[in-house]
């Protein structure tokens, strides 16, 4: 499991780094369920990260989708909850540096969920359910750090003691007395209470994840057909699984095992699955002007480029695909196939086949819906496709080097299709 960390080099740009041991992700956002894709995904609103919590924006986007599946309804999920505590676990558990780290991983934010459990955005930081970016996380960010470097958290036994540096956080959040209240009530003063250890979400806006409907089809019961799945989001964490992009060997047998993975992405996304893609960033393969390209990552514009840009991991959800059949030519994303129409049925299943060639996958961002410094896929704002490619690699890659990345200090590569996380039989 690679960490991934998203940093925000400034609040209107995202930038990712990779740490030794581990991948850090930045994160987009959505604009909706659409009714004109190859494949459907529930999807809820674009949102903008404004630090380097992509990781938790897919989070977000992965459990919404399931329960917008299984209710109908929209749940808006606070990332900031989740932020508040990652930080919380963080400092309190002896942390060293000077500086909160941003980043995280699939895992751990399943880890803080089954902890912590869920608090719609409204009920926790108001003005995060008013603007696309949250400006609260930012602002927190800042004043944490201060008070690590010089305040109040500096010293090792203040960082221990959990009820200061709730009462510090909780400054920091600027929460209001309602929801100091609450968490008070849920975790204690000192935050050392959790959902499987006393905590209790009784009269309070969070909500356990057993007790958060999610739906998801697996295809344990048939390999062959997507059954469906209504239960609740604790169950879905214990059974969705992350499985790694092939990358290792060559020639024929490489592009066999990699066609045979993206064939179990494309029966995911075929049932309406928001598969989690993991996957690395260089800003100087984004295409902002190109008609044929705009809104991709793909190597035409990286090698027009001449070398690598801002790197980074990243975390986001798959939406749609882009495919070449034999029988029927391209599938184009954002173009409607009806499973219950024969003939679109026909091409779904062609699109299965080992001899389809996969031209891009498009997803959900957690970069914003509107920007002047990010081009969305065409009619689709917050979306981005990743092609082939692209995604294949391998591409120069060395996030850590902040200055102009030269052959001599940039001698780094990647595949940039890191992972999925796919529903169980997939």
């Amino acid at each position: 499991m690679k960490l991934v960390l998203c940093r925000a080099r400034t609040l209107a740009l995202s930038s990712m780094l990779v740490l030794a041991g581990g991948l850090a992700v930045g994160c987009t956002m959505d604009v909706g369920s659409s009714a004109s894709d190859i494949t459907d995904v529930p999807q809820t609103d674009v949102e903008r990260q404004s630090i380097g919590n992509c990781w938790l924006y897919a989070q977000a986007s992965w459990v919404e989708s399931m329960h917008l599946a299984a209710t109908g309804e929209k749940f808006d999920v606070s990332q900031s909850y989740w932020t508040y505590w990652h930080w919380f676990e963080q400092i309190t558990s002896g942390w060293g540096s000077d500086e909160i780290s941003t980043g995280g991983n699939q895992w751990e934010s399943n880890d803080i969920i089954r902890n912590r459990g869920i608090m719609p955005e409204a009920a926790f930081v108001p003005e995060d359910a008013q603007v696309e970016m949250s400006y609260a996380q930012s602002r927190a960010l800042s004043t944490m750090n201060t008070e690590l470097k010089t305040g109040r958290l500096k010293d090792a036994a203040a960082r221990k003691d959990g009820k200061l540096v709730r009462q510090v956080m909780d400054e920091a959040w600027g929460l209001s007395a309602e929801v100091r209240a609450e968490l008070d009530k849920a975790f204690g003063a000192n935050g050392s209470k959790i959902l499987s250890s006393g905590a209790s979400t009784e009269g309070t806006h969070i909500v356990a994840p057993k007790d958060y409907a999610v739906q998801y089809t697996e295809r344990e019961t048939d390999p062959n057909v997507g059954k469906v799945k209504k239960t609740n989001l604790l169950t879905a964490m214990d059974e969705w699984q992350e499985d790694s992009y092939p990358s290792w060997g060559s020639g024929a047998e490489l592009d066999q095992d990699r066609r045979t993975f993206q064939i179990r992405v494309q029966k995911a996304l075929h049932d309406r699955q928001p598969v989690v893609i993991t996957w690395d960033v260089d800003f100087n393969a984004m295409e902002g002007s190109d008609p044929a390209f705009r809104g991709s990552f793909n190597m035409t514009t990286l090698k027009k480029a001449g070398g690598p840009g801002h790197q980074g991991g990243h975390m986001t959800v798959l939406e749609d695909y882009d495919a070449v059949t034999e029988q029927y030519g391209e599938l184009k994303a954002g173009v409607t196939l009806d499973p219950s129409n024969p003939d679109d049925q026909a091409k779904l299943e062609a699109a299965l086949l080992p001899s389809t060639v996969i031209k891009f996958f498009r997803i959900k961002n957690s970069w914003g819906a509107f920007r002047d410094d990010r081009s969305s896929a065409p009619g689709f704002p917050g979306y981005h496709d990743l092609y082939m490619d692209y995604m294949n690699g391998p591409i120069t890659f060395c996030p850590d080097v902040e200055s102009t990345k030269t052959a001599e200090n940039c001698t780094g590569t990647t595949i940039p299709f890191n992972a999925v996380m796919l529903p169980p039989g997939y």
